[in-house]
């Protein structure tokens, strides 16, 4: 099973992308400081549903700041050469012991590229995500330009969909990161931008709005 949509987390606000040919398609956005944010984030989710009658499925996407990138040399390394060789990069190179970081890697000839993203952070924006009913089966990131990850690093299904889904069925990640391909259909009125310092690996998580 593959996600359906794309919620993307970020300090300034959430975006729902959906999966169209080639690509994601907008299908809007809230500001945190909408005083109706609740409001906002159940009329996104009934825009979700009129494209996708038979219910969303959506794949969280990990604000980049949350993301430690790094990069190794693993020459003559198989797959799990590289997973070993990764956890050993990762320990001491954030606040989190590496048993509290989900990670994935993208082989690159005799190196490996990382992105690790701390445990209580998927946890974190998996409760919101669930809160609100947007279904998140998945989380990933978007690779910044100066990042040399290849791919989409995916942390894999995430708890929700362990309830959802059945044994023989399996989340798939994708092996492209999300790309936007196109503006929304219809004009909306701008945001808000929220005034948010930039942060490191474990110093703010997920931006989880006051209820």
């Amino acid at each position: 099973m593959k996600a359906n949509f794309a919620l993307i987390l970020s300090y300034d606000g959430i975006r729902l992308l959906h999966r169209a040919a080639g690509g994601w398609r907008r299908v809007g956005e809230v500001s945190l400081e909408d005083p109706e944010l609740p409001n906002a984030l159940n009329g996104l989710r009934e825009a979700a549903l009129e494209l996708e009658p038979n219910g969303l499925r959506t794949k969280l996407v990990i604000p980049g700041e949350q993301i430690k990138y790094l990069t190794i040399d693993t020459p003559e390394a198989d797959d799990t050469a590289r997973r070993s060789a990764a956890r050993h990069a990762l320990d001491g190179v954030t606040p989190y012991s590496v048993t509290e970081l989900a990670f994935d890697i993208s082989p690159d000839g005799d190196q490996t590229h990382v992105a690790a993203v701390a445990k209580e952070t998927l946890a974190e924006a998996e409760s919101f995500a669930a809160n609100y009913r947007f279904v998140p089966i998945s989380a990933v990131a978007i690779p910044g330009d100066e990042d040399p990850f290849l791919g989409e690093p995916f942390f894999g299904a995430t708890g929700y969909a362990a309830g959802l889904l059945d044994d023989d069925t399996d989340v798939e990640p994708d092996f492209v990161a999300v790309v936007e391909i196109e503006t929304p259909v219809a004009d909306s009125e701008p945001l808000a931008n929220v005034s948010v310092d930039d942060t490191e690996l474990g110093a703010q998580t997920t931006p989880t709005p006051t209820t």
